[in-house]
């Protein structure tokens, strides 16, 4: 089934090239009205991936840009709170603002802004949670390019449940500007191929479809080909599982199917060689992981493997036989992706020390490690980039 982009744009395209237009002023307005019709589109995609419904344009006096509310819940006798869900478009924001008994605001989907008076401003993201004090002067809204949905909750106070102050200037605005543009400075050494790949991979094991379409353009856009950002895809399933590399796969056909209509022709690129190596597939797979680890394995005697020998035949004959085999991506491209996958998805720490570990052996240097969890930190959070770094010191300690 096509998505709703596609369709909106196949309509332009066929208007287009139907109809004989030579009157300017009616080719500006068809223009025009193309424009709206993918706008609304865009909204609605949105909203789609949005838990609650739209609600209501707010009131213009208390934010800048274009903002929805749906009251979820009104405080009564015996529960003195109000949820609301709220939809800010690309840099629409509240005014300074301030409530007598303070707000929780849960951030449910895109990136957004966060600033408590005398504070530096904070980067919000799915997932993330802010708590606001009592009578503390505060401002959210959306990033300069996504939308942001947010989940506020807020207590009752006799002052009541807000008190609104002065418009947030556009110096404050764009605090969050710089610090965007400065995480991207920290990714500018590492290379354009490996930018790319992290990205694909974070967005990918983190499920954020929205940013994936863009990662995959901004992939095909700096010369990665479709069989290559396919191997990504597919490398990932065997560290986000199914589901996760799935509709990545999905996402990378919608791409490619709109950017065929917009008359964009992308390289497909070569397809993997076959292998022939007739040599048993578990000591195929032991060795490739020497080459990785630059360390003798050889079966597992405790740990999980012992407990397992299942899981053992399946990381050697598999994983590293069949998967890391396949010459549609280098071992330094294939831990570039795997390194993203695991730090954006968390709680698998010793995995990620063991795969940076890998990256290091093969070449990997501290500082391009660090980039890529600069970049992870600017598409996924902070959180995860911290944990990441605290993982990359580790092991680089280890090493000395």
């Amino acid at each position: 089934m096509e998505n709703g982009f596609t369709f909106v744009f196949k309509v332009a395209y066929a208007l287009v090239n139907t109809l004989k237009i030579n009157d300017f002023a009616m080719f500006k307005n068809l223009k025009l009205i193309l424009v709206i019709l993918i706008g609304m589109n865009s909204f609605d995609a949105l909203a789609q991936t949005t838990i609650f419904p739209q609600g209501e344009k707010a009131p213009t006096e208390n934010f800048t840009g274009n903002v929805w509310v749906k009251a979820l819940l009104s405080p009564d006798s015996s529960f003195n709170s109000s949820i609301g869900n709220v939809v800010f478009e690309p840099k629409a924001r509240s005014k300074w603002h301030k409530h007598p008994a303070g707000q929780t605001l849960i951030v449910l989907d895109g990136v957004g802004y966060y600033q408590e008076k005398g504070k530096p401003l904070q980067i919000l993201r799915k997932g993330d949670i802010a708590k606001c004090p009592p009578d503390v002067a505060h401002w959210h809204g959306a990033s300069h390019d996504h939308w942001f949905v947010q989940l506020a909750i807020t207590t009752e106070h006799p002052k009541g449940r807000v008190i609104w102050q002065q418009p947030v200037s556009e110096e404050e605005y764009n605090a969050g500007l710089m610090q965007n543009l400065e995480l991207q400075k920290q990714i500018s050494n590492l290379a354009g191929r490996h930018q790319n790949i992290v990205a694909i991979a974070s967005l990918t094991a983190k499920g954020d479809l929205g940013q994936l379409k863009k990662a995959l353009e901004n992939g095909l856009n700096a010369g990665l080909t479709i069989n290559e950002i396919k191997e990504v895809l597919v490398h990932l399933y065997a560290y986000c599982g199914f589901p996760r590399s799935i509709q990545g796969l999905n996402t990378l056909m919608s791409v490619l199917e709109t950017r065929k209509i917009q008359g964009i022709t992308d390289k497909i690129g070569k397809e993997a060689s076959p292998i022939n190596d007739t040599q048993d597939k578990y000591e195929r797979g032991r060795k490739v992981l020497e080459k990785l680890t630059g360390l003798a394995q050889t079966k597992p005697k405790t740990g999980y493997g012992a407990f397992s020998p299942e899981i053992d035949i399946f990381l050697k004959e598999h994983l590293f036989a069949d998967i890391f085999g396949r010459d549609m991506l280098d071992y330094v491209d294939r831990e570039y992706a795997t390194i993203a996958a695991l730090t954006s998805l968390g709680g698998v720490e010793p995995m990620l020390q063991g795969h940076i570990s890998i990256g290091m052996n093969l070449g990997m240097k501290e500082t391009q490690l660090n980039e890529a969890m600069a970049q992870i930190e600017y598409l996924i959070g902070k959180n995860e980039a911290e944990i990441g770094r605290k993982i990359l010191k580790n092991v680089v300690e280890s090493r000395k």
